[in-house]
C-alpha cells in the first residue's frame, strides 16, 4: 500500500528521551479517517513513501516548509545552501554545478557565456565527498616552456606515486602546493609559483589560491576532455589538444620525477622529470586550479 501526498496530513518532530536526538514522526490520515502515528522508517518500509535522504546525510525533510530531522541533530530550520561558491573555498556550492561548467567571477557556475558574468575558468573535478569541493582550470596555460623545479630534489613530505593508479587517487590540491612552497622559493619551484601568483583580472582576490592540479584532477580532465574543450572554445582559450602539452601536477613520482598531463597516455597523466629535461621544456605548462 503506498501513501500519497493527499493522504499525508501532517508532520511533526518529537524529541527521544535523552533529549539529545530528535527524531520526525509522521501523521498521516487514510480514508477511512484512520489515523495512524507512525516513525517515518516505518513508514518508509511499509508504504513506500518517498521521503528521501538529503546529500548532506541521513535526514528526511517534511514535504513542507524547510525542516529536517538528522539522526544526533536538533529539529530546526535546514542552513541555507550557499547562492554562490566562496573562491578558494569548498563550501558545498560546487554540488550545484558539473564538470565542464564556467567558473565565473562571482561564483556562479554556467554552462554558457552569461551577459554579466566574467569567466575565470572551466569546472574540471567536482569531488565525491561531503563537501563536494570542485575545482576549475584556466582556459589556456599561464606559463609556456617552464620547469617544474630541478631534479633530484625530493620534498620528503610529499607522498611519491610511482603507479598511476596510485597517483589518480591525489586529488589533495591545496596540501600539495603548500608543502611544495614551504620547500623552496620560485627560482626552485618556478611552477607552483607561477600558479600561486596567478589572479584573473576579473577576481583579483584569488591570488594566492590557484595551484597545480594534481595527478588526479588531471586524470579528470582527461576522462571529460571533449566537454571541458568545447567549454574552453567557448571562452576564446586554448584547448588541450596538443600531444606535445605536459601539464604540470603537484603530485611527485620521485626525487626526479613528477606527473604531468599526457594526452597520448594511459590515464592521462605520466611521470616526467621535474627540469622537463632542461632542453626540451617546450610544451610543459602550468594550467592552474582553483578550488571553490
Amino acid at each position: 500500500m503506498k501513501i500519497t501526498i493527499e493522504q499525508l496530513e501532517n508532520l511533526c518532530y518529537t524529541k527521544t528521551s535523552d533529549d539529545k536526538v530528535w527524531r520526525m514522526k509522521c501523521v498521516c490520515s487514510i480514508p477511512p479517517a484512520k489515523r495512524y502515528i507512525l516513525p517515518c522508517w516505518l513508514l518508509l518500509l511499509c508504504f513506500r513513501f518517498p521521503f528521501l535522504p538529503s546529500a548532506s546525510g541521513n535526514c528526511i525533510k517534511c514535504f513542507f516548509g524547510n525542516y529536517w530531522a538528522c539522526p544526533g541533530k536538533t529539529a530546526a530550520e535546514k542552513p541555507e545552501e550557499p547562492q554562490t561558491a566562496v573562491l578558494g573555498q569548498c563550501t558545498g556550492y560546487a554540488k550545484n554545478c558539473k564538470i565542464a561548467d564556467i567558473l565565473n567571477s562571482d561564483g556562479t557556475c554556467t554552462s554558457d557565456k552569461v551577459s554579466g558574468k566574467t569567466p575565470i575558468g572551466v569546472v574540471v573535478y567536482i569531488g565525491g565527498g561531503s563537501d563536494k569541493c570542485g575545482y576549475a582550470m584556466t582556459a589556456s596555460p599561464i606559463a609556456t616552456d617552464i620547469a617544474w623545479g630541478k631534479s633530484d630534489t625530493d620534498i620528503p613530505s610529499l607522498v611519491n606515486y610511482i603507479y598511476p593508479v596510485s597517483a589518480i587517487s591525489d586529488i589533495y590540491v591545496s596540501n600539495n602546493m603548500t608543502k611544495i612552497i614551504q620547500a623552496g622559493s620560485s627560482s626552485e619551484y618556478p611552477a607552483a609559483y607561477a600558479a600561486i601568483n596567478y589572479a584573473p583580472g576579473a577576481a583579483p582576490t584569488t591570488k594566492g589560491k590557484w595551484a597545480l592540479p594534481t595527478a588526479g584532477i588531471l586524470n579528470s580532465l582527461y576522462n571529460n576532455l571533449n566537454a571541458i574543450n568545447n567549454t574552453i572554445s567557448k571562452l576564446g582559450g586554448t584547448q588541450v589538444t596538443n600531444v606535445i602539452e605536459y601539464i604540470w601536477s603537484s603530485s611527485e613520482y620521485g626525487s626526479d620525477s613528477v606527473w604531468v598531463f599526457c594526452l597520448g597516455c594511459d590515464d592521462g597523466i605520466s611521470e616526467d622529470s621535474k627540469d622537463g629535461n632542461s632542453s626540451f621544456l617546450k610544451g610543459h605548462t602550468v594550467r592552474p586550479v582553483l578550488a571553490f
